[in-house]
């Protein structure tokens, strides 16, 4: 049994304009991320599908070693060659799946990482912004403020 090599790891550069907020990502960035995701979701698909083959094919090892010993045909050396090869065959799989899934793991962690690297610019952003709404505010009551003052005069 063989199980397909994993595919190169997929990069996202996720590059950002310069707005009179700051930096915001582009819209291509965002598209390199899903586009990203979709990749996680094939490779996960065929993940799916090698381990139903894989099941599959064990499975039938299983029942063959079954009938064989249903008719008596097999030696007990034989039987535990079948056992021992079975065996392995699981331990590889299992071996296999848990890398992939602890890969699967660190990409998600990866993408959580930019999540939380978007939230903190958008609220330093939203930050900044209020700040200058505040400012703005103040100086236009200023501004109120002196011409009643002098409309008053």
């Amino acid at each position: 049994m063989h199980l397909p090599e994993p595919k190169d790891k997929v990069k996202i550069q996720i590059d950002s304009i310069k707005t009179p907020v700051g930096e915001v990502p582009t819209v291509e960035s965002l598209k390199n991320v899903v586009a990203g995701l979709n990749t996680l979701n094939s490779d996960m698909d065929n993940l799916n599908t090698n381990v139903e083959r894989n099941m599959s094919a064990i499975d039938k090892e299983l029942r063959n070693i079954r009938k064989l010993i249903a008719e008596e045909t097999v030696s007990f050396e034989v039987m535990s060659q079948k056992l021992e090869k079975v065996s392995n065959q699981l331990e590889r799989l299992a071996k296999s799946e848990k890398e992939k899934w602890e890969s699967l793991q660190e990409i998600m962690m990866d993408i959580a990482e930019i999540i939380k690297g978007f939230q903190a610019s958008l609220d330093e952003y939203s930050s900044r912004v209020d700040q200058r709404i505040k400012e703005t505010f103040k100086a236009l009551a200023e501004i109120i403020t002196v011409t009643v003052r002098e409309e008053q005069k």
